[in-house]
């Protein structure tokens, strides 16, 4: 009950943090929104971008949410999703698409120092959500209430968007809390490793080596930095190859945090379903498909010692 009662305290105090950070992020970004609504600057966005965004049959609106994640990070992203009208089709295929690039000038530093070339994985992240976009915008039934609510003239139209705003922040902030909690719960009885080992196995079928396909599952279910911690503690001890390292980051590129991310965008009406099943599925075909061409570009040599028996060739 003691080991319990203080990994519950210390989840919920993390989560208590990060929930605060990102409120910090969410509100303002919240409220430029608005702002740019007021001006008419998002209804001069989406008119420009309409064309290219009924490729994936999102609103034109839903470029800024793009370009905001790309940028910043899945929370921006969602802050400026959920002041557009969008159904439950066109909201899963954005988090499809923000889910597989977003935060890129972070990430793509930290998977630079674990051994991808930036250009390499900025390419790859890109590619790949724009190819996600449109294959899910044709694949996923249509139908749904809408979800964004626009900005009204009137008070009780200016009011329903609060209201609708602090509930989206809400719900993101209890699952952020309850999956912290969850996580230093497992850590403390040593849920978490066990379920890490479990999923080295499917791992190993999309072609990642036994050594990586651990800090695979790390960063599919914790994320990308985690991921590529391991990768940089991993290549430290000159246990990995480069074509390992490519592997995994660029499976990790695609299939990061595969639950927190998509519960919270679960949470602002995208499909569970789709964002977590689809984005593995898509992930694991997308590794295989571009191995070769990344591989070449990256300059990676395949060695002797990497065409074991212990390795599965994409």
């Amino acid at each position: 009950m003691s080991r319990l009662f203080h990994s519950s305290k210390r989840g919920i105090c993390s989560g208590l943090s990060m929930a605060w950070l990102l409120l910090r992020i969410m509100v303002p970004t919240m409220a430029i929104v608005q702002v740019l609504k007021a001006l008419g600057a998002l209804e001069f966005l989406a008119h420009l971008a309409s064309p290219v965004m009924k490729i994936f049959a999102l609103p034109g609106e839903a470029a800024l949410a793009i370009l905001t994640g790309g940028v910043v990070n899945i929370y921006a992203a969602i802050a400026v999703a959920v002041n557009i009208p969008m159904t439950a089709k066109s909201m899963t295929v954005l988090a499809i698409m923000v889910l597989i690039a977003h935060n890129l000038i972070v990430e793509t530093a930290v998977q630079s120092r674990a051994g991808t070339p930036a250009a390499v994985m900025l390419t790859v992240r890109i590619s790949a959500a724009l190819v996600a976009g449109f294959i899910f915008a044709r694949i996923i039934p249509d139908g749904g209430v809408i979800l964004g609510r626009t900005a009204a003239s009137d008070a009780s139209g200016l009011g329903q968007v609060l209201v609708s705003n602090v509930m989206s922040l809400l719900r993101i902030t209890i699952i952020v809390i309850t999956l912290m909690l969850l996580v230093e719960i497992s850590r403390e009885f040593g849920l978490m490793d066990r379920f890490m080992n479990v999923l080295q196995w499917p791992m190993k079928t999309l072609g990642l080596h036994r050594k990586t396909a651990f800090v695979a599952a790390v960063g599919l279910v914790l994320g990308l930095a985690y991921g590529a911690g391991l990768i940089i503690d991993e290549t430290k001890k000159s246990s990995i190859s480069s074509r390992e390292i490519l592997a995994t980051n660029v499976f990790l590129g695609t299939s990061h945090a595969l639950i927190e991310d998509s519960l919270v965008f679960a949470a602002v009406g995208a499909n569970l379903l789709w964002i977590v099943v689809g984005r593995l599925v898509f992930g694991s075909i997308f590794l295989r498909l571009v191995m070769p061409l990344a591989e070449r570009w990256a300059g990676v040599r395949k060695i002797a010692g990497e065409c074991n028996s212990e390795t599965i060739s994409p």
